[in-house]
């Protein structure tokens, strides 16, 4: 029997992670393996994962469509066998191209489920509109059975609609749905993936495959990512500060406060959050950088260097 694989895409922060944590906690989740590849040396996004009912693989050190190493052989060809598992749901780098997996999804032992893309409704407009990413999510859009139009609740009704407009005209075979229809799409995605892929989708990928940039020449030249490593506490207000007013396209990592206290670091689409997290307490505290473009290295040297020298809080001052 054939395991339905499902591909989920979207550039940097778009709501990936939100979007498999909500499969996660359906009920109809059981026997779900989830494959999880950051862009960067080590993958954040697995240890953001409830990971309750599903088993969650790492694929760091780069994108998987890039290249299909031995690692990637050896992960997909061991869930491919396993009777235990009925789904297996692979969380893209937020600079990869899901046009580029469709081979994996006739990998012996998997059949193909939908490739869904997620869209920040508050930033892809701007997105499109940047010249040394807007290919990059153009080619994921264009990619998509389903594209789902992510922090609604934020943004306003026109930035919606201009979200809806774009996204339908890159891939007017998508179904374009938003967060209000999340638990619908959850339903569907669990229990009858193949009513999400879209007719002429597959053909639509295959005429847009020759004319992309080769994906390993494109991240190089357009991103760049490096992790911040902190040895003490972090005093929050001031690292939010230097997150908000950095050039940076992404960052997500895991800080302490005075008090000892874990916090998940999220800056995406220009806004900055940080909440409670829970960590062992070997765990090491690190936030991962990401830029682009041509002033991408400077960027992330000096958002760097201001993290590193912060100073550290006193006792009192955990929040």
């Amino acid at each position: 029997m054939s395991i339905p694989l499902t591909l989920i895409g979207g550039y940097l922060g778009s709501g990936k992670t939100t979007l498999v944590n909500r499969l996660l906690r359906s009920p109809h989740a059981d026997a779900v393996a989830v494959v999880v590849n950051d862009f960067g040396d080590i993958s954040i996004d697995a240890d953001l994962i409830a990971t309750a009912g599903a088993d969650t693989l790492e694929l760091s050190n780069g994108c998987i469509c890039c290249q299909i190493t031995d690692d990637v052989q050896q992960t997909m060809t061991a869930l491919a066998a396993r009777a235990d598992i009925r789904h297996v749901i692979c969380e893209l780098s937020g600079v990869g191209d899901p046009g580029q997996l469709g081979a994996w999804r006739t990998y012996p032992g998997f059949c193909g489920g939908p490739v869904i893309v997620c869209l920040d409704a508050l930033v892809t407009g701007q997105r499109l509109r940047d010249e040394f990413i807007a290919d990059v999510i153009t080619q994921q859009i264009a990619a998509a059975d389903v594209l789902l139009i992510t922090k609604t609740g934020l943004a306003s009704p026109a930035q919606v609609e201009a979200t809806r407009g774009a996204a339908a005209a890159v891939s007017p075979h998508a179904q374009v749905l938003t967060d209000e229809d999340a638990s619908g799409l959850v339903d569907a995605l669990l229990q009858a993936p193949e009513s999400l892929t879209a007719a002429g989708a597959e053909a639509a990928r295959e005429r847009t495959a020759g004319s992309r940039l080769a994906p390993r020449d494109r991240h190089a030249q357009v991103h760049e990512t490096t992790t911040v490593r902190l040895a003490g506490a972090a005093e929050l207000d001031r690292l939010a500060q230097v997150l908000d007013a950095s050039r940076l396209v992404r960052a997500k990592g895991f800080v302490r406060d005075a008090a000892g206290q874990w916090h998940e670091v999220q800056l995406a689409g220009g806004q900055v959050r940080l909440s409670p997290a829970v960590r062992g307490d070997a765990a090491p505290a690190q936030i991962v950088l990401i830029a682009s473009g041509p002033d991408a290295a400077e960027a992330l040297t000096h958002t760097a260097d201001r993290l590193q020298t912060l100073p550290e809080p006193a006792a009192n001052s955990a929040i």
